[in-house]
């Protein structure tokens, strides 16, 4: 059993039949697996939260978030992390680097 069987992701991302391999001229361009990581995950997420359902008591209860200032942290942590992360996958300092911190800045601020 081939592992474009196991996971379907694998094989849009990385075959040279593949979906997304193909796409545009120079292909799909997947720093360090990322594509292949958020595609699994994003659809591990979907069936999850179909599974479960929604919260018990929300929309009537307010849910108010814990602590904001812990929140902000983390989320500028993870807003570092993805900066080092996707613009340090090109190893160099290039067009490439550019487009990944450009990319990672509007996904970041688009996400709503």
């Amino acid at each position: 059993m081939g592992t474009g069987r196991v996971l379907p992701a694998l094989s849009l991302v990385w075959a040279k039949d593949g979906f997304l391999y193909n796409l545009g001229a120079k292909g799909a361009i997947d720093f360090a697996g990322g594509t292949v990581v958020h595609i699994s995950a994003g659809v591990s997420a979907l069936v999850a939260s179909l599974y479960l359902g929604s919260r018990r008591g929300y929309p009537k209860t307010a849910m108010q978030p814990n602590n904001l200032v812990m929140t902000l942290i983390g989320a500028g942590l993870l807003w570092v992390g993805w900066f080092g992360f996707n613009a340090g996958s090109s190893i160099s300092s290039g067009l490439d680097t550019a487009r990944a911190l450009t990319v990672t800045q509007v996904a970041a601020a688009s996400g709503g």
